[in-house]
C-alpha cells in the first residue's frame, strides 16, 4: 500500500501541475493521471490502515492460511481488472481517432493513454503482489504440513516435524 500511495502522490502532484501547463492530448493525459490517482490514494490509505489493523490481531496457522488465500484471490481479481483498464485505455485512444471535435479527440486519446499507463502500473504491482503472497502461501503450507494431530493410545498425539 505504501508503493501504491507513493505512486498516487507523485501522479496527483505532477498530474495537476503538468496538466495546467500543457495543451491538447498531453493536458488530458496528465489530468487523468491526477484524477485516477485520487482513487488510488484513497485505496492505499484504506488498505494500509486495514493491513495495520489485521497485523495487530493474533491468527492461528489455519486462520493465516484462509487470510492468505483470500488476499491472493483479491490480487488475482485486481489483475483481471488491470487488463480491463489497459484494454479500455486502448479503446478510448482508438475512439479518439474516429472524428468528433479536436477537443473530444484530444480528451479521448489523452485519457485513454493515461488509463492504459495506470492499468499497466497496477498490472505490474498486482503481479508482484500475487507472486509474493503465493510464495508466502507455500511457506505457510509447509508449516501446516509439518504439524500432525493423531489418535494415540489413551488420547490424542501432536507431532511437529522439522
Amino acid at each position: 500500500m505504501i508503493v501504491l500511495g507513493s505512486w498516487a502522490a507523485v501522479n496527483i502532484s505532477t498530474g495537476f501541475i503538468i496538466a495546467g501547463q500543457t495543451q491538447g492530448e498531453k493536458k488530458y493525459f496528465w489530468q487523468m493521471n491526477a484524477y485516477w490517482n485520487l482513487i488510488n490514494g484513497g485505496l492505499a490509505v484504506l488498505g494500509y490502515l486495514g493491513a495495520r489493523k489485521a497485523m495487530a490481531k493474533k491468527f492461528g496457522l489455519a486462520e493465516n492460511e484462509a487470510a492468505q488465500l483470500s488476499i491472493e484471490k483479491i490480487y488475482a481479481f485486481n489483475f483481471g481488472l488491470d487488463l480491463a483498464y489497459i484494454a479500455t485505455g486502448f479503446f478510448l485512444r482508438e475512439k479518439g481517432r474516429n472524428g468528433g471535435s479536436q477537443k473530444s479527440q484530444d480528451q479521448l486519446q489523452g485519457y485513454g493513454s493515461s488509463i492504459a499507463v495506470q492499468g499497466g502500473f497496477l498490472l505490474l504491482m498486482d503481479g508482484v503482489m500475487i507472486y509474493l503472497h503465493h510464495k508466502n502461501s507455500i511457506r505457510l503450507n509447509k508449516k501446516l504440513k509439518s504439524l500432525e494431530l493423531e489418535a494415540a493410545p489413551g488420547g490424542i498425539g501432536f507431532n511437529y516435524h522439522f
